[in-house]
């Protein structure tokens, strides 16, 4: 597998993101990479309210110049964008919605023409009535989550414009290449591309990996006493993003939680847990967990809920959302960002999941 297309140290991860933020904020494009199971291809992204002839210019002569203008789903209702076609069977499920040109604007062709109208689809201002049907410039919507949601290029452009203070607007197109006549640039070819035009280069698992780390995944909602079979627990509850609710079941001091403290990560399975099937040891790993923790008068049960799975296997990947529960734990709900040593121990910690058969 090419490196590029690989996961990143977290501090790698967080350099490239920071880099890019600043290229973007700077009025300078960035080369985003999907991953290598995916489209495996590098995309040129820049703000689109710093669309300029010059830098549409740079972007045809460098790609397809099929330029897309990735768009939240609310300014694509603004401005009145509908699907391209009702039945979407896109193999990556990208948005496309009707192509448009700024009104009055020529041809609609030209990098200027272009540039206008990229910039003007990332201004409040404009209003549907602006822009004419269809045109030369593909609007994109991304999903309201961005990268969290859906990791494409879409969602990076649109995340990237936000994260660097900027109306969540991107404007994006494929890096074809210089070596392979009819191909895509990938890999090597990529880097190289960026290093001759001083370009940042960052993966959407970065990006992804960035948002995990900084931006809270869950939101303490609700916290009680809970009597067992095993003995007393504190719970408290949690709302994911995703709008999914997970708990975290504390044995003793839930004010003395450290990162030394025992963690038990299980994920929720029906069968096992409320059915008790005997084709699976999820129910009786949980009730291992809090008979062990509620004994030794210490331990959290991270269970996290609203992931579909079935039974069969057993995995040492702890989700982000574990993170941020057991970074939560420990400060009494004051966490800001999941730091490093809690990413270690998270790592290292007792994990239940039921797998893929």
């Amino acid at each position: 597998m090419d490196p590029l297309m690989t996961s990143f140290l977290t501090d790698r991860s967080v350099a490239r993101v920071q880099a890019a933020l600043s290229a973007i904020a700077e009025r300078r494009p960035v080369v985003v990479v999907d991953d290598f199971d995916r489209e495996n291809e590098g995309d040129l992204i820049f703000a689109a309210e710093h669309a300029t002839p010059e830098l549409l210019a740079f972007m045809v002569r460098h790609t397809s110049g099929f330029i897309c203008v990735a768009l939240t789903g609310s300014d694509c209702a603004r401005l009145h964008l509908p699907p391209m076609h009702h039945d979407n069977d896109d193999p990556y499920r990208t948005a496309y919605r009707v192509a448009v040109d700024l009104c009055d604007n020529g041809t609609g062709i030209s990098a200027r023409a272009r540039a206008a109208t990229i910039a003007s689809l990332a201004d409040p201002a404009m209003a549907a009535d602006d822009f004419q049907r269809p045109g030369h410039v593909v609007p994109l919507c991304a999903q309201d989550d961005g990268v969290l949601a859906r990791r494409g290029h879409t969602e990076a452009a649109v995340d990237l414009a936000r994260m660097a203070g900027l109306h969540p607007a991107g404007a994006l197109c494929e890096i074809v290449s210089t070596e392979q006549i009819r191909a895509m640039a990938r890999g090597p070819e990529l880097e190289r591309f960026a290093a001759e035009h001083d370009l940042v280069v960052l993966s959407i698992d970065d990006l992804v990996r960035y948002r995990q780390s900084t931006e809270p995944l869950v939101q303490r909602v609700v916290s009680t006493s809970l009597p067992t079979e095993h003995g007393p627990f504190h719970v408290v509850g949690y709302s994911g993003r995703d709008h999914a609710e997970h708990l975290a079941l504390i044995a003793g001091d839930e004010h003395r939680v450290s990162t030394t403290t025992p963690v038990h990560v299980h994920h929720e399975c029906l069968e096992g847990d409320i059915l008790r099937s005997q084709a699976c040891g999820c129910g009786r790993e949980l009730n291992e967990a809090m008979r062990r923790f509620a004994s030794q008068g210490e331990g959290v049960v991270v269970y996290l809920r609203g992931e579909a799975r079935s039974c069969g296997s057993r995995t040492n990947d702890l989700s982000p959302v574990a993170d941020w529960i057991l970074a939560d734990v420990q400060t009494q709900g004051q966490i800001a960002t999941v730091d490093d040593e809690w990413q270690d121990v998270s790592r290292q910690c007792d994990v239940a999941r039921p797998g893929a058969v």
